[in-house]
């Protein structure tokens, strides 16, 4: 039955996250034929983050009435139903944007609930190469859904490629409702107010040294995340390898091919001891800030490939292994708490990057990267010096 379980899981949030790209290049379809706005356009992504991030302070008061699964089918079934009112009337743009903002919202639940269920589904010991299962999965499909949506754009039109996203949406439903959970320690459920359910995560972390030395690697790299994330690698392209924009689609590419085959390299080795996959962590961070530095300082196109490359590979062990570790941390009933926390703080620290960074880039692009890479770099060594006390609980 475990095997089931974590199956339909798997399939469920793989055609749920295909549908969330697919509606999103079908909504920008739409707003881009109404309005070529390119501000227009940017507040998509903007809306998504901040309801995201809103989402996350939620999951806590859930966790204390409801069980996992029960979360995660709701939350599946209302953006299902608030993805059915694009085919009711005809949307205004703030209609849209307010229906972006309630998906990404009931989306913001999913994450800590489906990685808080895996532990529940699969052997300790078998933790790791399912977090790269569906690492790998996710990765596969940003690649993939893109270029897929433009192609059925073209060939439907994007009321069709809505239509192919609420199926998804509904068949990714029936798996999440054939999950079979037995989690004892859920049936008596203590009911706590919204700022003690808040705290609870906080609390969590901080008495946890593990935790503690994750978070602090996760706000300094999340502060460099959105150099890969915004422009300043298209401007880099333009201005340091002086090529056009194709090397930009070339270089964003083989850094997600990289983040995939980091995950296909877990799913190869077996990692079962802690102490093992946090030195993962940090030589992942070493070696990711070293390439960063790296691709900053050398203007040649294809040595630029691949280190992207290389980035992504490390940047995948890195971040699984640390994933990994926390879903291993904590009882796994307070598990979803710890990660909404940590998750709150990524939504953060990735806004701040993409502001701090584009600001760096604005004056020197390459000093965006080196920024990037001392970053990365100073987590890991954030990492090592205090990886006896990390590993003592």
């Amino acid at each position: 039955m475990k095997n089931r379980s974590v199956l339909f899981l798997w399939f469920g949030q793989s055609q749920a996250n295909l549908a969330d790209v697919l509606y999103i290049v079908a909504l920008i379809s739409i707003l881009y034929a109404q309005n070529s706005s390119p501000v227009l356009l940017s507040c998509i992504p903007f809306t998504i983050t901040t309801a995201k991030f809103l989402s996350s302070f939620t999951v806590p008061f859930l966790i204390d009435r409801y069980r996992a699964k029960r979360i995660l089918v709701v939350s599946q079934l209302l953006k299902t139903i608030v993805l059915s009112m694009f085919f009711l009337w005809h949307m205004s743009l703030i209609s849209m944007l307010c229906c972006v903002a309630l998906i990404a919202f009931f989306d913001g639940w999913a994450a800590p609930v489906q990685s808080s269920m895996l532990p529940h589904l699969v052997d300790k010991e078998k933790l790791l190469k399912w977090n790269s299962v569906f690492n790998v999965t996710d990765q596969t499909l940003q690649i993939a859904a893109y270029p897929l949506g433009s192609f059925l754009i073209i060939n439907w039109d994007a009321t069709g490629l809505l239509w192919l996203s609420f199926s998804l949406f509904s068949l990714s439903l029936v798996f999440m409702q054939a999950i079979r959970m037995n989690v004892h320690s859920s049936k008596m459920k203590q009911k706590q107010g919204l700022k003690q359910g808040l705290k609870e995560g906080w609390k969590l972390i901080w008495h946890y040294p593990r935790l503690r030395v994750l978070l602090v690697m996760e706000v300094l790299e999340g502060m460099a995340a959105g150099v890969w994330a915004s422009a300043i690698v298209y401007v880099f392209v333009k201005e340091i390898l002086s090529k056009n924009e194709a090397w930009w689609g070339y270089i964003n590419s083989s850094f997600f091919v990289g983040t995939v085959l980091g995950g296909l390299v877990l799913l190869k080795i077996t990692v079962e001891q802690e102490r093992s996959l946090y030195h993962n962590v940090i030589l992942g961070s070493l070696f990711s800030g070293f390439f960063t530095l790296l691709f900053g300082v050398i203007s040649v196109p294809s040595l630029s490939l691949l280190l992207s490359f290389t980035i992504g590979i490390a940047l995948q062990i890195s971040a699984t292994c640390s994933y990994t570790l926390i879903q291993t941390a904590v009882p796994l009933e307070k598990l979803p708490k710890v990660l909404s926390a940590t998750l709150s703080v990524s939504y953060v620290t990735f806004g701040l990057s993409v502001l701090l960074l584009g600001a760096v880039a604005s004056l020197n692009v390459t000093a965006a990267f080196l920024t990037t890479g001392g970053l990365i770099v100073i987590s890991g060594c954030v990492g090592l010096f205090l990886r006896n006390y990390a590993l003592t609980n």
